[in-house]
């Protein structure tokens, strides 16, 4: 139920979009638009106003959306929007939502202190500019004020539970919903479907099984809370339904360095539980130092976290500082001086006590709070007294809940699904499976790991999804 959920619910809600007759720098896409002013995007062939596109997402009809939505972003311009959303219930496709916390997914369980990567109006939803719903929670409360375009983790969760009261899709929301278990069923003659606006169980109709070869059987829990809020138990749930959209994100399981003594307690692997082992770490620039392992942003994260609080770090990373594949290089200075600095201290050029750059080293074993590095070069291995040590080297999805964990979605078959590595393998225009007809991907599932290119993949399902409703397909 993060953005990328909650952008497919308001357009399967029959919210459609519309070109609203902007000017646009491809004149290409333009013209093909002009072509069918008065045809919502959703009635379109998305493939010919893809043709051209270029950016940083590699699926094509992301692009399209984030080209009508954001123009011109990637060159900093700050652009209305090229789309007008109307509601059509004509066009409603009766769908559930289930997410294992409130609505906003991932963004539920950051630090809300820390700033977002993006800038403010690349978090937005469709219809609800960002811009203008932080200047009015700012007018309710001054005391919060946002960095530089950038908002904080805080402000964009509660921009997104927000979304979901006021565009009234709080009932197709199911909030901690555990699944647990999605597989294939053929004989449904005999079985009974769940009517996801009221939740009551029905028989499937005649026309429901004509049409599809198989159905998803999804099962799972819903956690029970007493009026106090506290968790009192459980509560089993099944649906049974003709398509599923698999929108988890890639932050369920946080990768690990495999090496011996890496489950011990001082080993964390997420910003949550670093935060915790700081509040146990004396803040001297004598005491034993944090080691944080990784050269991303969640490791940059951590080192701020940590200087901040005066506590001196040891950061290992196996790549070379002016690595050109590093995430700082693709983020201007401007918008993000503390990344920059994190970057100069890596390659030397700024200097700080409590700071210690350690390139081209990897972790080789952990134990009773000192951990065995090796420097690729020349090959040495030395033992270093440390308080903490914070892995933070990405993570990936969670899909125990599918056959063989997903593993024969990717574009790799039998290999994890990684965002980066092995996402899954969908056709470019409505993102379903390639291996799973009726199954669909979204987000950074697919590779699409900001939510400006997330929530473009709602265009192609919702789109992919109304056509088979046109066809009494559904």
């Amino acid at each position: 139920n993060g953005p990328s959920a909650i952008s497919l619910s308001y357009m399967l809600a029959g919210n459609r979009p519309y070109y609203n007759g902007s000017p646009l720098s491809n004149e290409y896409l333009a013209r093909r638009l002009r072509e069918n002013m008065g045809v919502s995007l959703l009635e379109q062939d998305l493939a010919p106003l893809c043709e051209s596109l270029e950016g940083r997402s590699n699926n094509p009809v992301a692009l399209l959306f984030d080209s009508l939505f954001h123009p011109e972003a990637d060159w900093g311009a700050d652009i209305p929007s090229a789309l007008e959303w109307r509601h059509e219930a004509m066009h409603e496709i009766p769908h559930v939502v289930l997410g294992k916390t409130k609505p906003g997914g991932t963004w539920q369980k950051i630090d809300g202190g820390m700033q977002t990567i993006s800038q403010n109006s690349w978090m937005e939803l469709p219809n609800v500019p960002f811009k203008e719903w932080l200047a009015k929670r700012n007018r309710e409360m001054p005391e919060r004020k946002s960095l530089l375009g950038r908002a904080t983790i805080a402000d964009v969760r509660e921009y997104y539970g927000d979304y979901v009261k006021t565009q009234q899709l709080e009932k197709r929301f199911q909030d901690f919903h555990v699944v647990t278990s999605v597989q294939q069923v053929f004989h449904v003659h005999s079985r009974l479907h769940v009517d996801n606006d009221n939740g009551e169980e029905e028989p499937c109709c005649h026309n429901v099984r004509r049409n599809h070869t198989h159905f998803w059987e999804v099962r799972g829990y819903q956690a029970v809370f007493d009026d106090l809020g506290e968790s009192v138990g459980r509560q089993e749930f099944c649906y049974l339904t003709p398509h599923i959209v698999l929108a988890t994100g890639t932050y369920d399981i946080p990768n690990r360095l495999n090496v011996e003594g890496e489950s011990l307690s001082f080993v964390v692997h997420c910003l949550g539980e670093f935060e915790k082992q700081l509040s146990q770490c004396e803040a001297s620039t004598t005491a034993d130092p944090i080691l944080v392992v990784g050269a991303g942003l969640s490791a940059a994260d951590a080192i701020l976290m940590a200087m901040e609080s005066n506590i001196p770090v040891i950061h290992a990373f196996r790549c070379k500082p002016t690595d050109h594949t590093l995430i700082f290089s693709k983020l201007p200075k401007a918008m993000y001086p503390e990344y920059h600095y994190i970057h100069s201290l890596m390659k030397g050029h700024e200097v700080s006590e409590l700071y210690k750059p350690l390139p081209r080293h990897s972790v080789k074993e952990l134990k009773d709070n000192k951990v065995l590095l090796k420097c690729r070069r020349p090959g040495t291995v030395t033992w270093f007294d440390v308080s903490a040590v914070a892995v933070m080297i990405g993570s990936r999805a969670d899909l125990s809940f599918l056959p063989k964990e997903g593993r024969h979605l990717g574009r790799v078959p039998d290999w994890p699904v990684d965002s980066k590595h092995n996402i899954i393998d969908v056709d470019a225009y409505s993102y379903q499976s390639v291996r799973e007809p009726q199954m669909f991907a979204m987000g950074p599932l697919v590779g699409d790991n900001f939510v400006r290119f997330g929530i473009g993949g709602a265009l192609g399902i919702a789109s992919h999804l109304h056509m088979c409703q046109k066809s009494e397909y559904m």
